[in-house]
C-alpha cells in the first residue's frame, strides 16, 4: 500500500532541520512499507536539505505558522504557510495524510476548512496517546472545550475504531472520566453520556473512570471534553518530569545511592522508554477526512519520525473509512 504524507518541518520548537532529520530516517526505514514523503518547507529550509532519496520530495512555501500565532487568523493572513500548504496538498489528493509539530490550534482550524471533517462527524477530537504501563487514547484533549453527551458518545466511537487499527487492542475498554465510578457521579451532561455510552452496543463501554485509576491501565479509551483532557494530560504531563527528576535526585543523594542506580541502570532505561511520549510522537485528530498527526511541539528527529510511523499506522489500518461507517450506521439508527 503506497501512503505519502505531507510532512510540515517548521514550526517546532526544534529547527526544521531536525524534523526534516527525523523525516529522512523514518522514509528509509518505512520505505518497503509503500512510504512516500513530501517535506514542506521555506525556501531556505529546503535548500538546506541534504540530498533526498527517491521516495523524498520537497516543496517551499512562503510563510511559517508561529506557536504565538492566533489560530482563528491563520487561514486569513498565512494562506502561503507550510502548514496550509500540507493541507491543502492532502486535500488536493497529492498527499494521503499529514504530519506537523506546529501551532495545534492552527493545524486543527487549517485542517478542519481544508481538509474538513468525515461526513456526519459533528467535531474532531484530539486523541493523545498515553504511554504509561498499558498505552490508551486519551480524547478529547484540547480540539473542542466542552462536549454534549452525543459528541461524548462519538469521542468513544472514534477512539475505540482507532485504538483497535492501530494501537492493536482488541476490543478496546471504553471510560468516562468522572470524579466517581457510580453512574449517578459528575454533572448531568456526564450523566447523560453514561447513558449513552451504555446502550451503545458497538463499543466495550465499562462505565466512569476516576482520575486516580488513570495512570494504572484501567481503561484502553479514555473520553471526556477537551478542558478536562487538556488538564489531565498536561498534569500527567507535569508530574512525569517530577518524578523523573526526584528519582535522578535520589541515586544522586549519596555513594551508596549512586551504586543503587548503577545497578539499577539498565531497568530504568527500560523504564524511561516505555514511558517515553517519543515512541508515539504525537496526538492524532480524529473526525477529520483525512489522517492528520499534531507532532511534539518539542519534537527531535526521533519523535518526529514516530509521528511520520503512527500516521502510516492511521492510513493502513482503514481507520477515517471505519470511523465513517459507524457513523452512518449510527445516523441510519437515529
Amino acid at each position: 500500500m503506497k501512503i505519502t504524507v505531507a510532512v510540515d518541518i517548521m514550526g517546532g520548537d526544534n529547527p526544521a532541520s531536525e524534523l526534516a532529520a527525523g523525516a529522512l530516517n523514518a522514509a528509509k526505514e518505512f520505505k518497503n512499507q509503500g512510504l512516500s514523503l513530501i517535506l514542506v518547507g521555506t525556501e531556505e529550509a529546503v535548500a538546506a536539505l541534504p540530498p533526498l532519496p527517491e521516495n523524498v520530495t520537497a516543496v517551499t512555501a512562503n510563510s511559517v505558522v508561529e506557536m504565538t500565532d492566533d489560530p482563528a487568523i491563520v487561514m486569513k493572513d498565512k494562506k502561503d504557510s507550510t502548514m496550509v500548504m500540507a493541507a491543502t496538498l492532502c486535500k488536493e489528493g497529492k498527499a494521503d495524510a499529514v504530519v506537523s509539530a506546529g501551532n495545534t490550534g492552527a493545524l486543527f482550524t487549517a485542517s478542519s476548512l481544508i481538509i474538513r471533517r468525515i461526513k456526519g462527524i459533528r467535531r474532531a477530537a484530539l486523541g493523545s496517546i498515553m504511554p504509561l504501563d498499558k498505552p490508551f487514547i486519551l480524547l478529547d484533549c484540547g480540539a473542542n472545550l466542552d462536549a454534549s453527551p452525543e459528541v461524548l458518545q462519538l469521542y468513544a466511537k472514534m477512539g475505540s475504531i482507532y485504538a483497535e487499527n492501530v494501537l492493536g487492542i482488541e476490543s478496546p475498554r471504553v471510560a468516562l472520566l468522572n470524579n466517581g465510578t457510580e453512574p449517578h457521579k459528575g454533572t448531568q451532561i456526564l450523566q447523560d453520556a453514561y447513558k449513552l455510552l451504555s446502550e451503545d452496543k458497538s463499543i466495550n463501554f465499562i462505565g466512569n473512570c476516576e482520575g486516580k485509576t488513570v495512570p494504572f491501565g484501567g481503561c484502553d479509551v479514555l473520553v471526556c471534553d477537551g478542558f478536562t483532557g487538556n488538564v489531565t494530560l498536561k498534569l500527567m504531563e507535569g508530574m512525569a518530569k517530577f518524578m523523573s527528576k526526584s528519582i535522578k535526585g535520589v541515586f544522586k543523594a549519596n555513594p551508596i545511592a549512586m551504586l543503587g542506580g548503577a545497578l539499577t541502570l539498565r531497568q530504568t532505561k527500560k523504564l524511561k522508554k516505555r514511558l517515553d511520549p517519543a515512541e508515539y510522537g504525537g496526538a492524532p485528530f480524529l473526525g477529520l477526512a483525512k489522517p492528520v498527526v499534531k507532532a511534539h511541539g518539542s519534537s527531535d528527529a526521533y519523535s518526529f519520525r514516530s509521528a511520520i510511523k503512527q500516521v502510516m499506522l492511521y492510513c493502513q489500518g482503514g481507520t477515517i473509512e471505519k470511523i465513517a461507517q459507524a457513523t452512518a450506521k449510527t445516523s441510519a439508527e437515529e
